[in-house]
């Protein structure tokens, strides 16, 4: 029994760790692809500034909100490796579980937030010049946002009842 809790909390860690070291290459993939499309800019123009670059991708909308639900899904990520790695070391729900497991849903809801609601309503200010609140009711955007709207539910439950138990005098 302990020799397995011991391999599975090894399995746990080192699949954390690979989760991470997943995450930093998906960040990385992000960033070539926003500096592989800023390349036409800074190469075609006469003056081959970095700065004048940057100032010109604040006039492309979609370089800059093309990030947004990427970077917060990354962040889901890495706290789900965050969640794996504390269970690996204590193998049950305590407290720091369970917070890191409602910063999961969070990032989640953030995630389907932004896809749903911000992105769409800053392309539409920017490009169209509306004022006007846009959605974008995708699937996978709301299941996403529905998983970790559960999760965080679960995680908020289990600690208000652990932090019940832990009170009550025995």
């Amino acid at each position: 029994m302990v020799q397995t809790q011991i391999t599975e909390s090894k399995y746990l860690s080192s699949f954390s760790v690979l989760v991470k070291v997943i995450v930093c290459l998906l960040a990385l993939n992000l960033l070539v692809e926003r500096v592989l499309q800023l390349l036409p800019i800074y190469t075609l123009g006469d003056n081959f500034s970095l700065s004048n670059t940057l100032m010109m991708s604040l006039k492309l909308p979609f370089f800059w909100t093309g990030l947004l639900v990427p970077v917060v899904y990354l962040c889901a990520l890495w706290t789900a490796a965050n969640v794996l790695k504390k269970y690996a070391l204590s193998m049950s729900f305590d407290l720091a579980l369970l917070q890191d497991l409602r910063a999961l849903g969070d990032y989640l809801m953030y995630a389907a937030m932004a896809a749903i609601l911000f992105v769409p309503s800053i392309e539409a200010w920017i490009n169209q010049g509306s004022r006007h609140i846009k959605w974008n009711w995708n699937i996978d955007a709301v299941s996403v946002g529905m998983i970790g709207m559960i999760l965080k539910f679960i995680a908020q439950n289990a600690q208000n009842s652990k932090v019940k138990n832990d009170s009550i005098p025995e």
